[in-house]
């Protein structure tokens, strides 16, 4: 049995089914209020309704499994907190894990997650990255870029409701996305590859400027226009939206930091050893989006 945490986000739906393709039993474990909670995956899928934030929760969770993906984030979703999901539910979860006697535990990170991070979202990240490691189980870590898909619906959907792509800062930064399908391929290898045990691999699909992503968007849509954001107003939204809406102001700092150029990352040393591994880009997640609001 393996547990996927956070199972019904973005990254989660795309892991379940290539598991399942492989042969494994799965349990999904979601908390079933940032995104539904279904009534049934199909055979071989267990859901368990179950909160980071309580230890039972996760005891039960792991109970029987012999490796755990670890999927969930709070960071995008506004009623949650990076630090109580991100950092102290991954490690109350790896916890569990090790003392149920799970073998292998796959994490899901991102470049530059540090002690000293210069935004909290790294130092999160570090955090749940370290427990790993002293954990006494096989561990993998895979750091991976923005999600492209979820990046083209947030620009899509002003584009949509007012003919609008907001750009944050510059726009001209590079920054390394990586597509879900892409993410999903490492994780289910990293499962089962000797290759990818004990060890941290970086993936990216694409490295873009927002501006790039912006124009593709415009020009499949065939209307609209920029909307520009700039750098010293996503600054100051950094700092005095945090009383009223922590949320706004965890993205305005994500936005600087993507802006300062270090959110892109070298793509070629995961290729050359894992060449089999699909790489999907911006054209290619357009193209398969197809209709407005298709993007998965």
């Amino acid at each position: 049995m393996i547990l996927v945490v956070g199972g019904t986000g973005r990254l989660g739906r795309a892991v379940v089914p290539l598991l399942l393709a492989a042969g494994q039993q799965v349990r999904i474990m979601a908390r079933g209020k940032s995104q539904p909670f279904p009534q049934k995956m199909g055979d071989g899928v267990e859901l368990l309704r179950g909160d980071l934030g309580s230890d039972a929760d996760c005891r039960q969770a792991v109970a029987g499994c012999t490796g755990v993906v670890f999927t969930a984030s709070g960071f995008g979703i506004k009623d949650s907190n990076p630090r109580a999901v991100d950092r102290d539910g991954a490690i109350r979860l790896v916890r569990a894990a090790a003392a149920a006697g799970v073998r292998h535990v796959v994490m899901m990170s991102m470049p530059g997650a540090a002690a000293e991070g210069s935004i909290d979202f790294l130092r999160c990240k570090a955090a749940a990255e370290d427990a790993v490691r002293a954990s006494g189980m096989d561990w993998t870590i895979v750091r991976i870029g923005a999600l492209l898909e979820q990046r083209l619906e947030i620009m899509r959907a002003p584009l949509e409701s007012k003919g609008k792509v907001p750009v944050f800062g510059s726009g001209s930064a590079p920054v390394t996305y990586t597509s879900v399908r892409d993410a999903a391929a490492v994780v289910v290898r990293a499962l089962h590859d000797p290759a990818l045990r004990n060890r941290v691999i970086e993936w990216g699909s694409e490295t873009l400027t927002a501006n790039e992503v912006a124009d593709a968007l415009l020009a499949r849509a065939g209307h609209g226009s920029v909307q520009r954001i700039p750098a010293a107003a996503v600054r100051v939204l950094s700092v005095v939206a945090r009383p009223f809406s922590p949320f706004l102001a965890r993205i305005a700092g994500a936005a600087g930091w993507e802006d300062s150029g270090a959110a892109a990352f070298q793509l070629g040393p995961g290729r050359a050893e894992f060449p089999d591994i699909p790489v999907t880009g911006l054209q290619q997640v357009l193209e398969a989006s197809g209709a407005p609001g298709a993007l998965t």
